[in-house]
């Protein structure tokens, strides 16, 4: 499957499976010192390689078999025949990251892997900890901006300091979806949308979009209400009364 990042201000808009965040092929890895993670790859997708701090340099072993490309702290591999192996080094300021790619199906494929520090590696940025679940608790919140609905299912905590927002989008005729309609608000304030995910651009009567928006729970204030916005024709928001929303 062929997919898209769209990098803006506010947001990277991913094109990515509705059944990725269920099927394991967003990984979080925390990595040891000289540790080798292994990270699957397939024709048609591209794979994105997340580290801790921005690169400054990245080798791959066999610069015929992959396509490698990055943008601030993320990497983006794609491999250019279905056999393709290498071996990659990530260099940041802070450490090296040894990666071995594999090629194979696009089902066994990995979407987005965050290679993280453990505790004790000295870091600009907090440490991860150990733990790479995610809690979710139901939801059933909607709202209505024109032709379009916005569902919201269910609210996600990490163990790193993400909130997920998974949502539905629904049309009674087919749209085009712009990512820069989403906003997130407290009292006014915009705050950064970490990563705006999509099973598609397009929304249609029979074809529902499936999203999901990452956040970081330090961009927030807890006391206040925070609000999603679609910034259309006209706006339309939904409320959520603060984090301890994101709580059972």
């Amino acid at each position: 499957m062929k997919w898209l990042i769209l990098f803006g201000a506010i947001a990277w808009v991913i094109i990515i499976s509705p059944l990725v965040w269920a099927d394991g092929r967003v990984r979080r890895i925390t990595v040891e010192k000289d540790q080798i993670v292994t990270v699957h790859t397939a024709l048609g997708v591209a794979t994105i390689i997340q580290v801790p701090d921005k690169p400054n340099s990245v080798v791959v072993g066999d610069i015929a078999g992959y396509k490698v490309e990055y943008l601030d702290t993320a990497i983006t591999i794609k491999p250019l025949s279905g056999h393709a192996k290498s071996n990659l080094y990530i260099y940041t300021d802070y450490r090296r990251f040894n990666v071995q790619l594999v090629t194979g199906s696009e089902s066994s494929a990995d979407y987005v892997v965050y290679l993280e520090n453990t505790k004790s590696k000295v870091s600009k940025k907090p440490a991860a900890t150990d733990s790479t679940g995610v809690s979710w608790k139901k939801e059933s919140m909607i709202m209505r901006n024109g032709d379009l609905s916005f569902k919201v299912n269910r609210l996600g905590e990490d163990q790193h300091g993400f909130l997920m927002i998974d949502f539905t989008i629904k049309s009674v005729k087919e749209i085009d979806i712009d990512p820069s309609w989403f906003w997130l608000t407290q009292s006014g304030t915009s705050h950064p949308i970490q990563n705006l995910l999509l099973s598609s651009l397009t929304v249609a009567p029979n074809h529902s979009v499936s999203g999901m928006i990452e956040i970081l729970r330090s961009d927030l204030n807890e006391n206040n209400p925070i609000q999603i916005e679609l910034r259309r024709k006209k706006l339309s928001f939904l409320t959520l009364q603060g984090e301890h929303e994101w709580t059972n």
